[in-house]
């Protein structure tokens, strides 16, 4: 039965990546044939909703996001995401789903994400030089929680 789970995979990316682009989202997370979320608030404030409020519906998701830095992909490596496409992805990102195994595609790859305005993005910034994944996870969800986004 594992011999399908790869075919299913690569669908349920398929399936997130076109709702990411024919709805104008900004996240999709698409798992068994379906999507199961889609955003279009800036930033990292719908990724933090799921984080905190129903984190279990990024396990054993594809997720299509317009940008992924080092905070989206800990997110996505804690809850067990298996594909991610992201039109620009971050080497910090990129590092991170290499190393947790997560199948991905992305279109550019950039140094690291920029905030409009204010140079790093301030939730990779806060991660930047945290090699634990769970301890990165664990600031950002109290940034979060600070920011009142759950």
């Amino acid at each position: 039965m594992s011999i399908w789970r790869p075919v299913l995979l690569l669908d349920d990316l398929i399936i997130a990546q076109k709702a990411l682009a024919e709805r104008g989202a900004n996240i999709v997370v698409a798992r068994g044939g379906m999507v199961l979320f889609t955003g279009w608030s800036k930033g990292l404030r719908d990724l933090a909703k799921i984080a905190l409020e129903s984190p279990e519906i990024l396990d054993g998701s594809s997720v299509a996001d317009r940008i992924v830095g080092k905070a989206a992909a800990i997110i996505f490596a804690v809850n067990g995401v298996e594909a991610v496409y992201a039109p620009t992805l971050s080497r910090h990102a990129l590092d991170v789903l290499e190393k947790s195994g997560i199948k991905f595609h992305y279109e550019k790859l950039v140094p690291h994400i920029e905030a409009h305005g204010e140079g790093i993005c301030p939730f990779e910034r806060l991660i930047m030089d945290i090699a634990d994944r769970d301890e990165a996870y664990r600031r950002l969800i109290e940034r979060f929680r600070e920011l009142g986004w759950g």
